[in-house]
């Protein structure tokens, strides 16, 4: 059943979610926070503890927007790893561009930072077990034996040291047990021959001092989109590994040592066209008539058909760590260490056509093109991190103090080689792409160049970049009354940077011959940016090697890629001001100020520093303002939480990509209003449902940048944000759902759940309208209002050592598309071929478990 009208499925969802349900109530199955909480009365909510304040506090005491989501709420959601979280958190949106292991973007009340280049780093930090994550990549991996999930809104970067300048995500494994064997094992089967199977087991090898815990995952999907040569995309191969050791030494502390492995060839991401952008006569540049595109439109994304090659982007990444906890006569001492190794590598033989215009990596084509020197190499980007913190907590003037210093130190390393080689038509593609109106044809960049052929010219390109950074912190709750807190949290940071970019290999024919021909003596500029195609273009320093007189040259001086190696170095005083008032035990009422930062860098891009521009980008910071009320109603039964913020960010890091090279920038000044609304309620002792509404105004203000194009660092990019929302920040998101649990038998428990997440219409893209003319919106760009319905219904057998369950995500099968982009040169000014990525389309399947 596919129903069209947006208001009857609206109806349908909320009709679905609150009678048969879904979502973070689930009554009598909560599981919220592990062995710590109480026990609760029947028909009561549960208590939640958390770990938000590097305390364990009862959610509803901790003064911060906080989500947090048991395994089974993930598990009951169909949400198997953290691309699928905002299924149960309207303020959280997630998406890919490009490829998932380096092009994830994570946003949280609309603020986010683009991916797709390693010298980016998210502005939502991610966390597992206390350990920073420094990109969202390296978190790919499943959901596996998770205890619980924390979604904490708004700068967070007191307490969560780097990055979290929109918020953080910490990810909570199960730990060991000292006293008892139990273990797990889960399979599923569905659509797209999904295959998903999960073990672990609980050892206690000596008991009440040693417990082992192992868990693992394999995961495998075929892909959802098809090319033209009906190569799949958007498919899943993943294995995860975890082993952990608990060492409970009595009044010597405990040891907590957690090894992780993840391996996977994610084939991601193709991406539809949603509008071409040329009216050119191919076959007079002696290609098909589509250009190479045969699938557009709206036909194309109802199909899920793209105009792509093959994708391959594998991925290994490892990591340990180490969490040691004892009490001191000065107080709790925790130190948390660790060591990551990310790496992933990439081979597109693609150009977003079915024409071969040029190849990225070892693929096919590259062999086959590749001139006699190239050498294809798998494009291997890898990310290599240290981390320290140490922490000391107590209290003091019998207990109206709780105090806690730290410090924290990280050391990261990246490595990165890309490689693109063109290919036999790239000439003539992009002369009917981009110059078909250009009397020259069949080829003018042909005859640009002199009469070379730009077939098999390459550049092979290094960037590195290494960072330390290094901070002290304090954070301090005051009982001013029995009912008044008073908190107030510091940290000062420091971040250095090295970033550089060399050229290690090439053939540059094509350019070469442009350049020696009169600097592209029949279109100017264009015959030099186009066949001196940047990421295959010689870099200015091995241009002056090859020929000194070329590298002279004006245009090669504008247009040619510059190799660099800087530094970066920023420091910033970090703080949050908040107090707490509790007028009774069921009430929380709270406001607080913080002042977030994350760190500048590198743009890690040939593109940086061509015509003499920094590669270097600036840091961003945001001052937040919230007040929220938490409150446990009717003796538990029911509980609502909100929030107001207002957040002011300034230096917000901009990535773009204008369809010929990335563009990285600070925007002046972004903002993001609004309020968060998270209820729940216990209705009867069988059914539980839940109701969470998110309204978010994220723009840039008006005046975001200098409007005068004589003025010192005009941006042009920035000017033309001016009065737009931010990309991907619906203004209204709305998740709810329910549960229905009840026993049929003294063996046999039956449940149905459901959840469903409505979005406002957004913007998809990074510019809203061409650089500088509002009066052309870039096509494309809107994606409008949708709801994703997912529903799930099984069976408990012995108190859920066997269950069965059947289950299906999106189930009206909604083609969301959560970024779009010009398509690499396709179309000029006011006529851009655009396309865009598109979230997962209706899923199903049964999924068998057992406990023991």
């Amino acid at each position: 059943m596919h129903i069209k009208n947006q208001s009857a499925r609206l109806l349908f969802a909320g009709a679905s979610a609150l009678t048969l349900a879904a979502s973070p109530a689930l009554a009598k199955a909560q599981e919220q926070a592990g062995p710590e909480d109480a026990e609760e009365a029947d028909g009561q909510l549960p208590t939640i503890i958390v770990s938000a304040t590097r305390r364990a506090n009862n959610v509803q005491d901790v003064p911060i927007a906080v989500t947090a989501i048991s395994a089974q709420v993930l598990d009951r959601a169909g949400v198997a790893d953290i691309t699928t979280l905002d299924a149960v958190v309207p303020s959280f949106n997630l998406n890919a561009s490009g490829t998932t292991t380096g092009g994830i973007t994570l946003r949280i009340r609309g603020i986010g930072t683009t991916g797709n280049n390693a010298g980016l780093e998210s502005a939502v930090g991610v966390y597992l077990d206390g350990v920073y994550l420094s990109r969202p990549g390296v978190a790919l991996g499943d959901l596996l034996d998770i205890e619980r999930v924390e979604v904490l809104r708004g700068p967070q970067g007191t307490l969560f040291g780097r990055n979290t300048s929109a918020g953080a995500l910490d990810i909570r494994t199960r730990k060991p047990e000292l006293d008892r064997v139990d273990g797990f094992a889960n399979a599923t089967y569905g659509n797209f021959d999904l295959v998903n199977l999960q073990a672990g087991i609980n050892l206690p090898l000596v008991t009440d001092k040693i417990g082992l815990r192992l868990a693992g995952a394999v995961r495998d999907r075929d892909g959802y989109i098809t090319g033209p040569t009906g190569v799949q995309s958007n498919s899943i191969e993943r294995l995860v590994l975890r082993g952990q050791v608990l060492f409970d030494f009595g009044s010597a502390g405990d040891l907590r040592i957690i090894g992780d492995y993840t391996e996977g060839d994610d084939s991601c991401c193709h991406a539809i066209w949603v509008r071409d952008g040329t009216s050119v006569n191919f076959p007079a540049f002696g290609l098909p008539a589509d250009g190479g595109a045969p699938n557009v439109g709206d036909t194309a994304l109802d199909g899920r058909r793209s105009n792509d090659g093959q994708f391959d982007t594998p991925f290994e990444t490892w990591g340990i760590s180490a969490e040691y906890n004892v009490d001191t006569p000065l107080g709790a001492l925790t130190y948390v260490g660790s060591y990551r190794d990310f790496e992933f590598r990439t081979s597109l033989e693609t150009d977003y056509t079915q024409l071969r215009l040029f190849t990225a990596g070892a693929s096919d084509q590259a062999r086959a093109l590749g001139g006699q020197n190239f050498e294809p190499r798998n494009n291997p980007t890898r990310i290599k991190t240290t981390t320290h913190e140490l922490r000391l907590q107590g209290d003091a003037f019998e207990g109206r103090l709780d105090w806690l210093i730290g410090g924290y130190y990280s050391w990261e390393r990246i490595s990165q080689q890309l490689s693109l080689t063109l290919l036999d038509q790239f000439q003539a593609g992009v002369s009917g792409g981009l110059l078909g109106a250009v009397p020259l044809q069949p080829n003018p960049l042909f005859l640009t160049a002199g009469g070379v052929d730009a077939t098999g010219d390459f550049a092979i390109n290094r960037y590195d970049q290494t960072g330390d950074s290094f901070s002290i912190f304090t954070h301090n709750v005051v009982a001013i009354t029995d009912n008044l807190d008073f908190t107030i949290g510091l940290r000062y940071v420091e971040e250095t940077k090295g970033g550089s970019y060399t050229q290690l290999d090439g053939e540059h024919d094509a350019c070469l011959g442009t350049l020696g021909a009169g600097a592209g003596n029949f279109l100017g500029v264009a015959g030099v940016g186009l066949n001196c195609f940047v990421f295959a273009a010689p870099s200015l320093g091995r241009l002056g090697q090859i020929n000194p007189a070329l590298a002279a040259n004006p245009l090669a001086q504008a247009l040619l890629p510059r190799e660099f190696d800087q530094t970066f170095k920023d420091d910033e005083l970090v703080y949050t001001l908040n107090a707490t008032y509790r007028p009774t035990d069921a009430i929380t009422l709270y406001g607080s100020f913080t002042h977030g930062f994350k760190s500048g860098g590198f743009n890690l891009d040939a593109s940086a520093a061509v015509g003499g521009r920094d590669p270097r980008f600036g840091s961003e910071k945001v001052d937040a303002y919230e007040i929220g009320l938490k409150a446990d109603l009717f003796d538990r039964r029911a509980r609502v939480n909100v929030a107001l913020f207002d957040q002011h960010l300034s230096g917000f890091q901009v990535l773009d990509f204008t369809g010929i090279q990335f563009t990285t920038f600070n925007v002046d000044k972004a903002r993001s209003t609004g309020f968060e609304i998270e209820s729940e309620a216990q209705v009867s002792d069988h059914l539980s449902a839940n109701l969470a509404v998110t309204y978010t105004d994220a723009r840039y203000p008006n005046d975001c940048a200098e409007l005068d194009p004589t003025a010192p660092g005009f941006l042009p990019n920035v000017a033309t944000l001016c009065g737009a929302s931010l990309t991907n920040a619906p203004d209204w998101t709305i998740v709810f759902g329910g549960a229905y649990e009840r026993p049929v038998s003294d063996r046999l428990d039956v449940f149905l759940t459901g959840n469903a997440r409505y979005e406002s219409a957004r913007r998809t893209s990074t510019l809203p309208t061409e650089v500088l003319r509002p009066d052309l919106p870039l096509p494309g760009d809107i994606q409008e209002a949708n709801i994703r319905v997912n529903l799930r219904a099984g069976i408990n057998i012995d108190n859920g050592r066997w269950a069965l369950e059947i289950w299906g995500n999106n189930i009206f099968d909604e083609r969301i598309r959560n970024g779009t982009f010009t398509v690499p040169l396709r179309g000029a000014l006011g006529n851009r071929a655009r396309a865009s990525f598109i979230s997962d389309p209706a899923t199903y399947g049964v999924t068998v478990r057992t406990r023991f």
